[in-house]
């Protein structure tokens, strides 16, 4: 990298300075001699001017040309990452001290749109402050910059004059720290303002060394509307946000309307509007009052934001909230639009003084400007509104579900501690009646129907959380609808031969029996269904079910199901409000009357909507029930539907007399209550406390002697799932043919899918049914 090279040249008396990094000497050479070529005809032209102005001026034209730009790039971009941050660094400095300066000038009460600083020792100046229209370079000589304003804002008559006025001889004679600022009204065809000299300090040897020179164009009202409005937005840009111009910027991008105000004078002189900004007032005529605009539309502006609007509403209160230090008012209010809709908007008052110049008088006045900036903010708050509302919505759902799993919970309680109260009851009054057999007995037969109660009411629960969470299993099984429903026939007839009422079933158009589908959540619906209809019916009362296929397009038949009961009923409020609901019964003393749970037609609705169906409820109280739902099922095209079925001869139960069971179960009370029934039953017992130990019993067990392995699922060492595979991959002669039934608390349908993939036969829940576990041994042990 070339070291940077310093060229001095005189002209006329006068040493200049020019630099030029990584330049070499034929380049800089070249740019003196074109410098000193053109301060010679520049001074042949203006004979009056002094010659070191002639040498300036070519200097700073010389500068601002494209060849020297040029050269200075290529010359300093090999220098540019060297130096980069120390330009950061020199910029940020820079920035911080034009701000010392300009509050400077502010306190001596002065506030200028266009102003340099300028270095009387150096014959150097740079810009402080600069509006859109501003000629000078950003930095330069100062005897150059004074010829372009003595050349660009005065007329021919005036130049000489400003020339001397200006040149740095004078200034070190007339401005001192006890002068007045130098002030000259300039005037030309195209510019009349005026330009101030501000003393700012002198060097160690008393002469003059910074100064301000400040360009300030009058307005006499000739300016064009586009015009005025920039001069306005630049005092506002540099004097009211000297360090974020852009946010004026951005004020000014997204506004809708734009008005530019004389406050001093309550006077809006001009109005811009938006093409779609919804402002538009074609009726307007201007000039015209400021605070009499804002009184006329008052009218409008809706009562919750009238305080805020009467904030703005007038040229004196905002003159006031000037004068005591405000250069930014904002307000935002909404207003009744002519179609009876709100329309919100934002007003923004940027403020700064300003100097008014009258020809009639030939002096200037101070004046306070504004721009008023307006912004449509209805969408905003539209968003605000509807986020706002759905918050309120959240707020509300979040309180009404609080609330629910409070009264959940409540219910829950309620229901669980009445079975568990009356079996614990029972209890005492049985050790109490020792010597009563007749009283023991009927405790015991109230401790069956009170532990019943409580094994539904536990089923109902995990029924409900299991289809709350989406984790319910629809099978898609193959079975008879028709055989279906016989069961639940059979399933109900002692309930209804106990409750004395009558029962009868319709089929209608029936043409599809063979069907594809969850079978067991059929079952669970039209049993729950069933079983209320039963229940919630009178002495002598009546419940007929119906069956109709309603269509069929060849592949799915879509069927009605119709349950109508003379019982107790249901109001409409409750049947559309609660029904469906978990925990809900008409009358709070319906489960402790009934025994029921209040989950059931919360599992029936849930159930009916994964299944693709449909229910509705007509209800009279002191009438009736009818509850009819509709739910669609594949066709099972390999089996064709039989027209007449003969009736099913019931399965024999089966025997376990003689027979020897393993029964593996790791829980002492468990092992307990299954031995009981076995040992009823007339079977042979062996006790296994782990999988481990079954299948070590089961190997050294001899061919034919075990009947029946009855397995716990959940245990230590090795559970029941882990022992049936071992047992079934066992080179023993009945290591696959011996029935394996599950005996668990894992009652739902991936449990009993898992018991079957791991070779198991059947799968009974807990607690143990004893019917249920004599026809498990009735299908298996022959």
């Amino acid at each position: 990298m070339q070291s940077p090279l310093c060229f001095t040249g005189r002209y006329g008396g006068d040493e200049f300075l020019a630099v030029l990094r990584g330049a070499d000497a034929a380049q800089a050479a070249a740019l003196l001699d074109r410098i000193r070529r053109n301060a010679d005809e520049y001074s042949q032209a203006h004979p009056d001017m002094p010659i070191s102005y002639a040498a300036g001026y070519a200097l700073s034209s010389e500068f601002e040309s494209p060849t020297m730009r040029e050269l200075f790039r290529q010359a300093d971009k090999n220098m540019y990452i060297d130096k980069n941050n120390a330009r950061l660094a020199e910029a940020v400095a820079r920035q911080r001290q034009n701000e010392r300066i300009l509050k400077r000038v502010s306190r001596l009460g002065f506030h200028f749109s266009n102003c340099i600083y300028c270095d009387a020792k150096l014959d150097q100046y740079r810009i402080l402050r600069t509006s859109s229209n501003m000629f000078l370079a950003d930095s330069g000589n100062y005897s150059g910059a004074v010829e372009h304003i003595a050349c660009s804002l005065t007329c021919e008559e005036q130049r000489p004059e400003v020339r001397r006025a200006l040149q740095l001889e004078t200034l070190r004679e007339r401005l001192t720290p006890q002068s007045k600022p130098i002030e000259l009204i300039l005037q030309s065809p195209a510019w009349r303002g005026r330009v101030t000299v501000l003393h700012l300090d002198d060097s160690e040897e008393g002469a003059l060394h910074h100064f301000v020179v400040a360009l300030e164009p009058f307005s006499d009202g000739s300016a064009s509307e586009k015009q005025q409005l920039s001069r306005y937005y630049d005092q506002l840009r540099q004097s009211i946000l000297e360090n974020g111009g852009g946010y004026v910027d951005a004020l000014l991008d997204s506004a809708q309307a734009a008005y530019s105000v004389d406050l001093t004078n309550d006077r809006l002189e001009q109005v811009f509007f938006a093409p779609d900004g919804g402002f538009a007032d074609p009726d307007m005529q201007l000039p015209c009052s400021y605070t009499a605009f804002c009184r006329e539309h008052v009218g409008s502006v809706t009562e919750s934001t009238l305080e805020s609007y009467r904030l703005a509403d007038s040229s004196e209160k905002l003159l006031a909230r000037f004068k005591g230090g405000a250069n930014e008012v904002t307000i935002e209010f909404c207003e009744t639009r002519s179609d009876g809709k709100p329309q919100w908007s934002q007003k923004v008052v940027l403020m700064s003084q300003d100097s008014q110049y009258r020809i009639d008088t030939q002096d200037e006045l101070p004046v306070v400007r504004g721009i008023v900036l307006i912004k449509n903010t209805s969408a905003f708050h539209e968003r605000e509104q509807a986020e706002k509302h759905r918050l309120e919505q959240a707020l509300q759902t979040a309180d009404s579900e609080s609330k629910a799993k409070t009264e959940f919970m409540n219910r829950m309680s309620h229901d669980f501690r009445t079975p568990i109260n009356g079996i614990l009851g029972m209890l005492d009054i049985i050790g109490a009646s020792e010597q009563d057999p007749a009283k023991t007995r009927q405790c015991l037969d109230k401790i069956q129907i009170s532990a019943n109660h409580l094994l539904d009411l536990v089923n109902d629960v995990l029924d409900m959380s299991k289809l709350g969470s989406g984790q319910a299993v629809l099978e898609q099984d193959e079975f008879d609808l028709l055989e279906l429903a016989d069961d639940m026939e059979s399933l109900v007839a002692a309930q209804i031969l106990e409750s004395g009422i009558s029962h009868e079933r319709f089929c209608k158009n029936v043409k599809h029996s063979q069907l594809i589908g969850s079978d067991l959540r059929l079952r669970q619906i039209m049993l729950n269904l069933f079983s209320n209809a039963i229940k919630y019916n009178k002495p002598g009362g009546r419940v007929d079910t119906y069956i109709t296929e309603l269509s069929c397009n060849g592949y799915t038949a879509l069927f009605e199901f119709k349950i109508a009961d003379t019982g107790v009923g249901m109001s409409e409020e409750f049947v559309s409000e609660h029904l469906f609901k978990p925990f809900t019964q008409e009358q709070n003393s319906a489960r402790t009357r009934y025994q029921g749970t209040g989950l059931g037609m919360s599992i029936v609705k849930t159930l009916i909507d994964a299944m693709g169906g449909t229910i509705s409820v007509q209800s009279t109280p002191d009438v009736g029930t009818e509850i009819t739902f509709t739910l669609p099922f594949k066709i099972n095209g390999n089996v064709a539907t039989k027209p007449e079925r003969a009736q099913a001869a019931p399965q024999a139960e089966g025997s376990l007399s003689g027979k020897r069971v393993l029964l593996v179960e790791d829980n002492d009370l468990n092992m307990e209550i299954a031995e009981f029934y076995l040992d009823h039953a007339g079977a042979a017992v062996v006790k296994a406390w782990n999988g481990k130990e079954a299948v070590r019993m089961f190997t050294s067990s001899k061919p034919g002697t075990i009947s029946l392995i009855l397995m716990d699922l959940m245990m230590p060492v090795m559970d029941g799932y882990e022992a049936t595979r071992a047992i079934r991959a066992l080179d023993h002669p009945d290591a696959s043919t011996v029935p394996i039934i599950a005996m668990t608390a894992n009652a739902f349908d991936e449990d009993r899918k898992k018991s079957k993939a791991a070779g198991m036969n059947a799968h009974l829940a807990k607690p143990l049914d004893m019917q249920a576990l004599l026809s498990a041994a009735g299908r298996f042990c022959r």
